[in-house]
């Protein structure tokens, strides 16, 4: 890592970095936070309220030499794939999982910024005839990337177009095994070398990198967060110019890769080159979701399907803007502001019951008529159902949440419109006892129930008992200590108080900023006694003051 040591302090020349590159990162961070794989309205606090403050700190450290990254908090978040079960009568198997990441304020900052630096760079040597996923919007944009569907549709018009072309007459569909845990650090340094970043910022952004995963080999990047999209997304750039070089046409959506050839024997020949390729990267191919497939199968899988979801799309898209529905997770921005809040700028998505969806409730009718897609379909209707405080699907997702653990977090966040309904709020607080759900869905459960007031002391109980259960994931425990301290009476808090002190910093940060919706002298003796004991709570503490 050139002039820096693993694991000790560094510094960075800050010319060149504009306060207006450090307010852009900022925005962009908490334009992110929609889409995290956890809830932590704790730190989304920080960087809404104290993020003048947060930069001080980040470019104080780095003009002093003295900043040290730590280490991201990451949880296991349930895939949509099974492993599979031979029994008669069939039955689900355990959900796969993968790892979903957060980093904390300070370190996300700079990794941010660090990506806004090379975003410019890996743009201009980025083939978008090839690459569709991840484009990048205007340099200043708080969200950095062109809307996901706006990048689906271009990858379906380019497959269209590869399909029509009567010399392409088969599909090699490829997808990559654990991509973003394979990515090889060095190698994706040395393609950014390659691309003209600059050396001091790479050298950063490597240091960066290793201290994310530790001392394991260097090998993954942290998923679910902008700055690892647009560099995992640039990982593959070289094998969109290996079939360029081979005037192959191709078309590629972040590791899923679509090449079309005239006959089985031409991808024959194409994989004794292919796969070592694939291979100098570290990556290997996902055997069981490749294929290759003759070019109608593209077309003519799901035509009904597709058409369905066509009107769906131009229904919405003259009622909501591309960017206020985007997210796939698009709530938790919303989840984290208080009742005096929700006139800020950052609510930008309330309930709109105004909305028609006649042709998004024909699509979700659909859902039994196409297994497979169940997901997809619901991905797109939920939200939409949600924002237009519809309670269309509401039974629906009550039956489906035990089927389809890698949509609790969707289901949760429309199941939390309709708390005030008995049916839905006795679900969730039943489900928040349910010791079979993962912690990543438990953590959810308590995210939408802190949206509203309990009407009985079950569910503080319950989160309760899952902060004093030691076993339980840290951001489960950080959900469950808000939720305790946000509605629970005195007797709660002073269990608070009295776990504190054998819980991690980010549970006590939760619990510190879980006192701010205590009495005063209360809350008064909480910054007393932890305003100054660690970084989270010094900026949870700068973040109250503004």
């Amino acid at each position: 890592m050139g002039d820096i040591k693993l694991g000790e302090p560094f510094g960075m020349d800050l010319s060149g970095v504009s306060k207006a590159d450090w307010t852009l990162a900022l925005q962009r961070i908490i334009h992110d936070l929609r889409s995290d794989f956890i809830y932590a309205p704790h730190l989304g606090f920080i960087y809404r309220k104290a993020g003048e403050e947060l930069v001080e700190i980040v470019k104080r450290d780095l003009k002093d030499g003295q900043y040290k990254p730590g280490l991201p908090l990451t949880i296991e978040v349930p895939k949509s794939y099974r492993i599979r079960v031979s029994v008669n009568p069939p039955r689900l198997g355990p959900a796969y999982s993968r790892p979903g990441s957060i980093l904390m304020p300070k370190d996300r900052l700079f990794y941010q910024l660090l990506a806004d630096k090379a975003a410019p760079i890996i743009e201009a040597k980025t083939d978008v005839t090839r690459s569709f996923s991840h484009r990048l919007e205007d340099e200043d944009s708080p969200s950095m990337f062109k809307p996901t569907r706006a990048c689906w549709a271009e990858l379906q018009k380019a497959l269209a177009r590869h399909s029509g072309n009567r010399k392409n007459k088969y599909v090699l569909k490829i997808d990559v095994a654990n991509f973003f845990g394979s990515v090889n650090q060095h190698t994706l340094i040395n393609v950014l070398a390659d691309a003209g970043y600059p050396p001091k910022f790479l050298t950063r952004l490597e240091a960066l990198l290793t201290a994310y995963t530790g001392e394991r080999s260097s090998r993954g990047i942290l998923q679910g967060i902008y700055p690892s999209d647009l560099l995992g997304n640039f990982y593959m750039e070289p094998i969109d110019r290996f079939l360029a070089d081979q005037d192959i046409p191709s078309a590629r959506y972040v590791d899923d890769l679509y090449i079309f050839l005239g006959s089985v024997d031409a991808s024959e020949r194409l994989m004794r080159d292919l796969i070592p390729e694939l291979r100098r990267y570290d990556l290997v191919l996902n055997e069981a979701k490749s294929a290759i497939m003759p070019k109608a199968a593209l077309n003519t899988e799901e035509p009904d399907l597709e058409a369905l979801f066509e009107e769906a799309v131009e229904e919405i898209s003259k009622q909501v803007d591309d960017e206020d529905f985007d997210a796939d997770y698009g709530f938790q921005s919303e989840w984290e502001h208080e009742e005096e809040e929700k006139e800020e700028e950052y609510v930008e998505d309330g309930d709109d019951e105004g909305l028609e969806l006649e042709a998004t409730m024909v699509l979700f009718d659909s859902i039994d008529d196409h297994p497979g897609h169940e997901e997809a379909i619901e991905r797109f209707c939920l939200p939409l159902f949600a924002k237009a405080a519809s309670n269309y699907a509401v039974d629906h997702v009550l039956e489906a949440f035990k089927k389809r653990p890698s949509m609790s977090q969707i289901y949760v966040s429309y199941l939390a419109k309709f708390l005030p309904e008995r049916t839905v709020y006795q679900f969730l607080c039943q489900s928040l006892e349910d010791r079979t759900l993962v912690d990543w869905q438990t953590m959810w459960i308590l995210a939408a129930l802190i949206t509203k007031k309990p009407s009985d002391e079950a569910p503080i109980k319950a989160a309760l008992q899952i902060l004093k259960d030691g076993t339980v994931h840290d951001a489960t425990r950080a959900a469950a200590a808000i939720y305790v301290g946000r509605y629970g009476d005195a007797t709660r808090r002073r269990a608070l108080l009295g776990v504190y002190g054998s819980v991690s910093i980010y549970v006590q940060a939760a619990i510190y900023f879980a006192s701010r919706y205590w009495p005063r002298v209360e809350r008064l003796n909480a910054k007393a006694q932890w305003g100054a004991l660690n970084p989270l709570n010094e900026l949870l503490t700068k973040a109250f003051a503004n």
